[in-house]
């Protein structure tokens, strides 16, 4: 099997199936509002005369026709735009089921977007600010509360992009974060994982241009991180999360928050066990629902 493949079954960034695929009403105190959701093509033109191509992407909004915030879903590990209509506990339906407009999209080397993989580096980030310019300028989105809704390792191409490749039609107003990866130590748990074993740590020209904590200091929206106490990649672990939040802290974030801890804190990695994460009886879609309700109001 190919390296990727081993890859994207590594850092998938599913969650865990705690809670079923129906929408979790009852949680939420709410109804989900009626969607629907149409195909499109995006065209990317990369900077510096690269070669134009087109990005497969999706789009889910709620059916009465009224302008809403948006949110565009950055997928984890290799997955596809396709895999938010189905097969992940949090799928695009049911975000847009709050009252979002919503693309997921196929990125460079993914599903029917064709070309090559650039597993998280700087094509994927310009393209990502590319689809949110078009995600703006759509008739029903209100391009003044737009989000970055990344899972695991997405979170890399989504720091990149509101770093390096900030889009130019709109504003991004917050980042959440489900459980990504700070740094290539946690990404290849210090070279233990055999999947990663062609990206070696040790291969800085590789991994320079595929470490979150290298942008998030940049960021200028908002940095929100959901955090389970036993997490999809790293387990128990909290170091890759606490290194984030706090350089966004620090940095150029407008606020920071990890789950129902205060905002803009510095997390102390003595004092862990005085924070709130997420429990194991929690930790499910409704639960990111809820907090994406949330944040979207800041």
């Amino acid at each position: 099997m190919r390296a990727f493949d081993f890859i994207a079954r590594l850092i998938a960034g599913f969650l865990p199936g705690s809670e079923g695929l129906a929408f979790p009403s009852e949680f939420l105190q709410r109804e989900p509002l009626k969607t629907g959701f149409e195909q499109v093509w995006i065209e990317i033109n990369p900077a510096g005369g690269g070669a134009p191509y087109r990005v497969y992407a999706h789009v889910h909004r709620p059916l009465d026709g009224v302008k809403y915030p948006a949110v565009v879903i950055v997928p984890g590990g290799g997955s596809c735009g396709t895999d938010y209509d189905g097969s992940t506990e949090v799928t695009a339906e049911d975000v847009a089921s709050l009252g979002f407009v919503v693309l997921h999209y196929d990125p460079l080397g993914r599903g029917k977007t064709g070309g090559t993989e650039d597993f998280w580096g700087p094509k994927h980030r310009e393209e990502l600010s590319q689809v949110v310019d078009y995600l703006s300028m759509l008739a029903d989105v209100d391009s003044k509360d737009i989000g970055i809704l990344s899972f695991s390792i997405g979170i890399t191409i989504a720091t990149g992009m509101l770093a390096e490749f900030p889009p130019k039609n709109c504003m991004v107003k917050y980042l959440f974060d489900w459980e990504g990866p700070s740094n290539r130590i946690n990404i290849t748990k210090n070279d233990t994982h055999k999947p990663l074993k062609d990206y070696p740590s040790s291969n800085d020209s590789f991994w320079t241009e595929r470490e979150a904590i290298r942008f998030i200091g940049q960021i200028e929206c908002g940095y929100f991180r959901y955090q389970a106490e036993n997490e999809h990649m790293q387990g128990t672990f909290k170091g890759h999360a606490v290194e984030l939040l706090n350089a966004a802290t620090t940095g150029r974030a407008a606020w920071s928050r990890c789950n129902d801890n205060p905002v803009n804190i510095t997390y102390d990695t003595d004092k862990l066990s005085s924070y709130h994460w997420i429990s194991d009886n929690l930790n499910h879609k409704g639960q990111i629902l809820k907090y994406l309700l949330e944040i979207h109001k800041y």
